[in-house]
């Protein structure tokens, strides 16, 4: 990993390069419980694409309706099917302090090697000081590396308040903004990058950021796919722009078929279509309608990711 980074916690830095799909949840289609078979599955899917890190329960895996519970059996069964093989990080999306270190406990049990939490996701907004707390006390209470998931737009930390949790919070080691606000991942980059590793949340931006030099991504589209996404990654290390701007341009319409408010169900859609039946998503999340599927299909149809007889 870079060495670049000043900031470390027991010895500790996190290591967030390349891609990192942040799994589905595979749900029973008749009971919406844990289908722990389709989930080792799906692990052993995104090792075989050659990715080094998993990351679990985040908000492309359904984490913010998982009890302590399954918290637990989820990252279970992913840590026990990649024996060591990748690292998992353990997602938490929680609306207290309390609850992310209930979750975070969860995932630590379970043998994860790091967390993704959000600032707290219900309709109020945390002071600095209060955010500071949160990700301070979780990290005391789970002694794991903290991955700050910058996403909750209610609760948008900018620049200088990351700085300060950087700074205060020991156990915060690295950031993923998300919320599709480029100008948010480049003032990170400027600030912050030389403390921690910066990571890219933002499916359509993915080519932008990784010119911009952050260490990796995870997003919904490393889940979906991951192969394809690592080529581009590769080909903006490489220093090939002409093959990196060609495959965000075959990317870019698949996305835009399946982003919006019903982006999990949407994604697991495109995921039967390729073979990699992940069941549905909890109510009220309901499946694409017809006329949605028809457009999913066309876009990975036109893009080359799915051939016609699979329609």
């Amino acid at each position: 990993m870079p060495t670049t980074f000043s900031k470390s916690h027991n010895g500790v830095q996190l290591d967030l390069s390349g891609i990192i799909p942040p799994m589905v949840t595979a749900f029973h289609p008749d009971t919406e419980e844990l289908d722990e078979d389709r989930i080792r599955d799906e692990t052993e899917f995104l090792i075989s694409s050659g990715v080094h890190t998993i990351c679990v329960g985040g908000s492309t895996g359904e984490g913010q309706g998982l009890s302590e519970d399954e918290t637990f059996r989820l990252n279970h069964a992913v840590v026990d099917q990649a024996a060591g093989r990748v690292k998992v990080i353990g997602g938490g999306i929680a609306d207290t302090t309390l609850e992310a270190i209930r979750k975070g406990e969860a995932a630590r049990r379970a043998g994860v090697s790091s967390l993704q939490v959000t600032p707290p996701h219900y309709l109020w907004i945390p002071s600095v000081s209060g955010l500071v707390q949160h990700f301070t006390r979780i990290g005391d209470a789970i002694e794991l590396p903290i991955l700050i998931y910058n996403v909750i737009p209610w609760v948008d930390i900018d620049v200088h308040a990351m700085n300060s949790i950087i700074d205060d919070a020991p156990w915060v080691l690295g950031v993923k903004q998300s919320g599709g606000d480029m100008h948010k991942v480049a003032d990170m980059m400027a600030l912050l990058h030389d403390k921690v590793p910066v990571t890219t949340g933002i499916d359509d931006l993915l080519y932008p950021t990784f010119v911009l030099g952050v260490d990796g991504a995870v997003t919904c589209m490393t889940a979906v796919f991951p192969r394809e996404t690592a080529e581009l990654y590769a080909a903006v290390q490489a220093g090939d722009h002409a093959r990196a701007l060609a495959i965000h341009r075959r990317l870019l319409p698949v996305w835009r078929s399946i982003e919006g408010p019903g982006m999990t169900a949407n994604a697991k859609y495109v995921l039967s279509l390729l073979g990699r039946d992940n069941g549905i998503s909890r109510s009220p999340m309901a499946r694409p309608d017809a006329a949605h599927q028809a457009r999913i299909r066309h876009a990975l149809e036109a893009s080359g990711l799915l051939e016609p007889s699979r329609v």
